[in-house]
């Protein structure tokens, strides 16, 4: 670490107009969700540790205390308190949450090791309605902030597992994995052998692109019947989703991420022009003893989203003195002023109001714009 470096790589103060921005956003966000029923809860920053928090900071404890970590993602948090504590709570469970979570390392796309994370879960409905319902207000918030040229995409990992099952050498597999990652594919296609299983992968590679264009000839591709079941699931999303003009929906079923637990759905908001998703969620499931049942949620990353916003600082600050009337100050207030009260006497009260930039003055019991 270079010696006038004053915090960790990927950790940084925030000390800018984003912070406030980045606050009214997550309010508007939960608040969306709260109007529509969701149970607004709190998660703490420690965690017992567990082997597969790769990614987390571990605190070393006493030897014979368990170790501590700091929660690197929310969801594992949302999963904890479904199978105890709400256990014997009536499905569907709707939770929404924010939080900062903490990341050892940063990926390319977002080198960020602490950021604020804004989501929503429903647990304990296998409906497409609850992917439906989760989607729409994860879209209709992002909207709701200022996003615009949204693309959401909209995939399966029950696609590219029927492939995968049915190859039993691991190398192989891994090559394959790689290859399709990568959209290779001719090097994907010439390691199936099945006839069968080389088309099914081929339609795969075919129907990627916008929902519109594909729509129609979705319905014609030879597939078993749990793909096709999870190809009316997804065309039955894409349909319901009121997408503004501008907005897209693109399919892509040879999306995937080996790291993922989600096991059926996934989707993924991007901005035009914004580095990284602003946005992802999908089906996953909790198991506890000798239960398991269906969620699904989404999750915001608020870094991505104060990229993607198209929001302008257009707040209106006013140098008042302090003791100024309060039915005048809350007056202002309402005016969408934010008020920065002075003490004593100025000299010069337009140099002293510009060096806190302020936009105006109340003075003489008028508003004066600087």
């Amino acid at each position: 670490m270079k010696n006038n470096q004053l915090i960790p790589e990927g950790f940084k103060d925030h000390v800018d107009f984003n912070t406030n921005v980045e606050h009214e956003y997550k309010n508007r966000i939960i608040d969306i969700f709260v109007k529509n029923g969701f149970d607004l809860i709190k998660t703490p920053l420690l965690e017992f540790y567990k082997k597969i928090n790769n990614n987390s900071f571990v605190i070393e404890t006493k030897k014979k205390e368990p170790k501590l970590f700091i929660r690197d993602d929310i969801t594992p948090q949302i999963i904890r308190i479904a199978s105890s504590r709400f256990n014997g709570k009536t499905r569907p469970v709707k939770l929404c949450y924010y939080g900062e979570v903490v990341r050892k390392k940063g990926t390319m796309l977002r080198p960020e090791r602490q950021f604020l994370q804004v989501g929503s879960e429903i647990i304990g409905s296998d409906s497409i309605l609850a992917d439906i319902e989760v989607i729409s207000l994860a879209y209709k918030s992002l909207r709701d902030i200022g996003i615009k040229n949204i693309t959401l995409e909209l995939t399966s990992k029950v696609f590219l597992d029927e492939i995968f099952s049915k190859i039993k050498d691991a190398n192989k597999l891994k090559i394959l994995k790689i290859f399709i990652n990568q959209k290779d594919k001719k090097n994907s296609l010439s390691l199936i052998k099945n006839k069968n299983d080389k088309i099914f992968l081929e339609n795969l590679f075919n129907f990627t692109g916008n929902f519109k264009d594909l729509e129609k000839k979705i319905n014609l591709i030879s597939i078993s019947d749990a793909s096709k079941k999870e190809i009316q699931n997804i065309g039955n999303i894409a349909k319901v989703l009121n997408i503004h003009k501008g907005d897209q929906i693109f399919l892509d079923f040879t999306e995937f991420n080996k790291k993922n637990y989600h096991d059926g759905i996934k989707f993924t908001f991007f901005a035009k022009n914004v580095r990284g998703e602003v946005a992802s969620g999908g089906r996953y499931k909790i198991k506890a003893k000798n239960k398991e049942e269906s969620a699904v949620g989404f999750t915001c990353f608020m870094d991505t989203v104060l990229r993607a916003s198209s929001f302008e600082n257009n707040s209106k600050k006013i140098l008042v003195p302090f003791d100024i009337n309060d039915k005048i100050k809350q007056n202002l207030i309402n005016k969408n002023y934010v008020v920065f009260t002075f003490f004593g006497e100025i000299s010069d009260i337009t140099k002293f109001a510009k060096k806190f930039f302020c936009t105006h003055i109340y003075i003489n019991k008028k508003i004066k714009k600087i």
